[in-house]
């Protein structure tokens, strides 16, 4: 039903690498290239492969509030479009290494005791405070599940 660590670090791992090539390619921050959500979309489909759906809505955006509007524009919320690519929306909010959450804009994906997500400096995938058995902060946690 769930991913195990190994897959789930290697996904990390693969999605860390090419935003970090497409940042390195790029003179400065890019919604919609090298941005939180492109993270997260190359952490799905190193997971998936050919199932993943999580890039299957072409969407353009600027910016975090704009990602968000276009997913309204195609009839999706946060929430929905995580559960649309497969993954368990954990109401817990206890998240555990591979899960994605949401949090004031932005896209993260639980490393080793870290969140992980892109720098809007440029400066590629960074990893940001650590997460805590209950994480409040957030406004959606969910777990891939295996296709």
């Amino acid at each position: 039903m769930y991913y195990d660590k190994e897959e789930l670090l290697k996904a990390l791992i693969k999605a860390t690498i090419i935003i970090n090539k497409r940042t390195k390619n790029t003179e400065k921050f890019t919604w919609g290239y090298n941005d939180c959500f492109c993270f997260l979309i190359e952490y799905d489909k190193a997971l998936r492969g050919k199932k993943s759906q999580a890039n299957t809505l072409n969407l353009y955006y600027n910016n975090a509030k704009e990602y968000i509007k276009e997913l309204r524009n195609k009839g999706y919320t946060i929430k929905s479009f995580a559960k649309y690519c497969n993954y368990e929306i954990r109401n817990d909010l206890r998240p555990q290494f591979g899960d994605i959450g949401y949090q004031d804009g932005s896209a993260i994906i639980a490393g080793n005791g870290h969140w992980v997500t892109t720098d809007e400096n440029n400066l590629g995938v960074k990893r940001g405070r650590r997460y805590f058995f209950l994480d409040r902060h957030l406004s959606l946690l969910a777990r891939p599940l295996r296709s």
